[in-house]
């Protein structure tokens, strides 16, 4: 294929709107995310057991630090 054929996927229009139209907290959030350790330990014992991506250690680690 040639380059000029292919659209470049930073040219197609978003459907959800433009990113300046996102409010400053949504903005805030995106570009400093939260810590994914903060996250897990806020989810309750059982979506952290049904969530694959943790390890047993994690899942019987208790969440009062």
């Amino acid at each position: 294929m040639n380059e000029e054929t292919v659209p470049n996927k930073a040219e197609k229009s978003n459907p959800e709107g433009d990113a300046s139209q996102l409010s400053p907290e949504v903005l805030d959030k995106i570009k400093h995310p939260r810590r994914i350790d903060d996250v897990i330990r806020e989810q309750s014992p059982e979506e952290r057991k049904s969530n694959p991506a943790l390890v047993p250690e994690m899942v019987d680690d208790p969440t009062d630090n």
